[in-house]
């Protein structure tokens, strides 16, 4: 360990407590946790009616959703810990574009909580990568962050064996047919071994439409996984849950 990174956990454990203040408004809080009481009281979790399969938060319980059931074949499995509304996805913004990592470790408490309810076991862990050069020009993959403190936590062993090779129109300005479209080709897995036989959990900070998810599990099952399961920070409610 360089004496950088011996500094910076030292002063990490000793001197500095997130739970110090708010993470979302900063004010002072003293009774533990991550969020001051108004900030706590918009948080939605997602913690309503489900789908199943992709675990996305519906009108009412059903096995597979309408943004789903003709798409997510690879995926077996999809679960997150909030809805994407403020103030969580106040709080993905300034992980991803503020640079506060520190972020990514309360999120991977939350993805643990989840992880454990409901009975997922998997033999590793992969998060969903970003081109080198957008990885460069951000300086992190908080995809990566989050599962590294996932791992921390859980005691499954990240495999770093996916690689994006294909920069992508931003998703967020597309549909679900046009995201599967921008993502075909984009992903692949550079060790097989890794995956061949195992049950992966995929690790991301959002589900929109589950292309992603979709475009990454189905690499790996070509690559030999038997099972793939999805673990995100939040999720966008599917349009109508049947």
């Amino acid at each position: 360990m360089g004496l950088k990174k011996a500094l910076s956990d030292f002063f990490d454990k000793y001197f500095f407590n997130v739970k110090w203040r708010c993470v979302v408004c900063e004010k002072e809080i003293f009774d533990g946790g991550y969020f001051c009481k108004e900030c706590e009281d918009k948080i939605t979790f997602n913690a309503g009616a489900i789908c199943n399969h992709c675990g996305r938060s519906v009108l009412a319980p059903t096995e597979y959703c309408s943004s789903c059931k003709e798409f997510a074949l690879s995926l077996d499995m999809g679960r997150s810990a909030f809805i994407y509304d403020k103030p969580i996805s106040t709080l993905i913004m300034k992980l991803k574009y503020g640079g506060k990592k520190f972020i990514a470790g309360i999120f991977a408490e939350y993805l643990y909580y989840i992880y454990v309810k409901f009975g997922m076991c998997a033999d590793c862990a992969v998060f969903v990568p970003m081109t080198k050069r957008a990885e460069r020009k951000r300086g992190f993959n908080q995809s990566k962050l989050i599962a590294d403190k996932f791992s921390a936590l859980s005691g499954v062993p990240v495999c770093d064996c996916i690689a994006k090779v294909k920069e992508t129109e931003r998703q967020a300005t597309l549909g679900r047919n046009k995201r599967m479209i921008n993502l075909a080709g984009a992903y692949k897995v550079t060790d097989r071994s890794a995956v061949n036989g195992k049950s992966v959990v995929i690790i991301d900070d959002v589900t929109t439409t589950g292309a992603t998810a979709e475009a990454v599990s189905e690499k790996l099952k070509k690559a030999g996984a038997v099972k793939v399961m999805l673990l995100t920070v939040a999720s966008v409610p599917s349009e109508d849950g049947y």
